[in-house]
C-alpha cells in the first residue's frame, strides 16, 4: 500500500551520520567496564584462555542496524551481515508505488516504501564502508530446499544481482534462511550445489544467540546463551545474531540492536573477536 508523505527529509546520509555519532557518544557514556572475574565465574570459563568468536547478523538491513554499527565501531569488532536482498530491491518498491498510484511522482519522492528502501541501502553501504563483511541471505526468507529448483536458483541469482555493489568477497558469502539446505544437506544436496554453481560459498554458524525467540528477549538471556555455549564447549566459532526481522521490511530485531553494545564488553571477557577469514580460509576480499 502506498502512503503519500506530507513531511519527509531527503538527507538520509546526514541523518545516518548524526544518528551514529549520537549513539557512539551514548555508548561511551553508559557502557561500563565488565566485571570479567564475575563473568568467568558465572559461566565456568577458564581465566587463562579466550576463545575465538565472530559476530554475524541476519535478516537486515533495518533502521536499527545503525545501533549495531555504532557499537561495533566503538568496540572495534568485525562482523558479517547476511542481507535479505528483497529489502534493498528499491526498483520493485518504486514499480509497486507506480502501479498503486499512477499519478504519483515517478522519482519515488512520494512513496514511503521506496524512500525506506533507499534508507536501508544507505545503512548497508555504511556497514560495508565500516569494513564489515556483507553476504546474501537469499532474496526472501524462505525454506529453499522445498521450492522448485529453477525458482530457488532464480532467487539466488536475484540476490547476487541486487547485492553486487555491497558483496565483499570472492566467492560471495551466503547463508541459507533457517539453515535449510545446510542442516539437511545430506537429503537435499541440490541447494548447496546451486549456490556453488552461482558463485556463492555458504557460511554456517557454530553458536546461536537464539535472539529470535521472544522468550529470550529479556535481561541477559541472550548473552547467557552465547557465553554458556562458548564456555561449556570450550570452543568459539561464528555466532548467529539478528539485526532485522525476517517478515517485516522496515523493522529491526530491537532487543538485540538495543543491547549489543552492553553485551560485547561482557563477551570480550571470554572471547577474542576475530574477522570472518579467521574461520573461512577459502575467501578473498574484494
Amino acid at each position: 500500500m502506498i502512503r503519500t508523505m506530507t513531511r519527509y527529509t531527503t538527507g538520509y546520509t546526514r541523518w545516518l551520520t548524526a544518528t551514529m555519532t549520537t549513539f557512539a557518544l551514548l555508548f561511551a557514556a553508559t557502557v561500563q567496564a565488565a566485571d570479567c572475574e564475575a563473568i568467568r565465574a558465572k559461566y565456568s570459563c577458564p581465566a587463562e584462555q579466550k576463545f575465538p568468536l565472530h559476530l554475524s547478523f541476519d535478516d537486515g538491513p533495518a533502521p536499527e542496524t545503525v545501533d549495531v554499527l555504532a557499537a561495533l565501531r566503538k568496540e572495534r569488532v568485525p562482523a558479517t551481515f547476511f542481507v535479505l536482498a528483497e529489502k534493498i530491491d528499491c526498483e520493485r518498491r518504486l514499480q509497486e508505488c507506480k502501479q498503486a498510484e499512477p499519478a504519483s511522482a515517478t522519482d519515488g519522492s512520494q512513496c514511503l516504501e521506496y524512500r525506506q528502501c533507499q534508507l536501508r541501502r544507505t545503512i548497508l553501504d555504511q556497514a560495508r564502508r565500516d569494513g564489515h563483511m556483507i553476504g546474501s541471505h537469499a532474496y526472501s526468507h524462505l525454506r529453499y530446499s522445498s521450492l522448485p529448483k529453477e525458482l530457488m536458483k532464480r532467487h539466488f541469482r536475484a540476490s547476487k544481482r541486487l547485492l553486487k555493489p555491497y558483496l565483499t568477497t570472492e566467492p560471495a558469502l551466503f547463508r541459507l534462511p533457517y539453515g535449510d539446505g545446510w542442516f539437511n544437506r545430506q537429503e537435499k544436496p541440490h541447494v548447496l550445489a546451486a549456490l556453488d554453481e552461482i558463485g556463492f560459498v555458504h557460511v554456517d554458524w557454530q553458536l546461536s544467540a537464539f535472539d529470535w525467540d521472544t522468550k529470550n528477549q529479556e535481561g541477559d538471556k541472550i548473552l547467557d546463551n552465547v557465553l554458556s555455549q562458548v564456555c561449556s564447549r570450550k570452543n568459539g566459532g561464528i555466532v548467529l545474531f539478528h539485526d532485522g526481522m525476517d517478515n517485516q521490511m522496515h523493522a529491526g530485531r530491537t532487543f538485540t540492536t538495543e543491547n549489543i553494545a552492553r553485551w560485547i564488553p561482557a563477551m570480550r571477557c571470554v572471547v577474542d573477536f576475530k574477522p570472518l577469514d579467521y574461520f573461512l580460509k577459502n575467501i578473498k576480499l574484494k
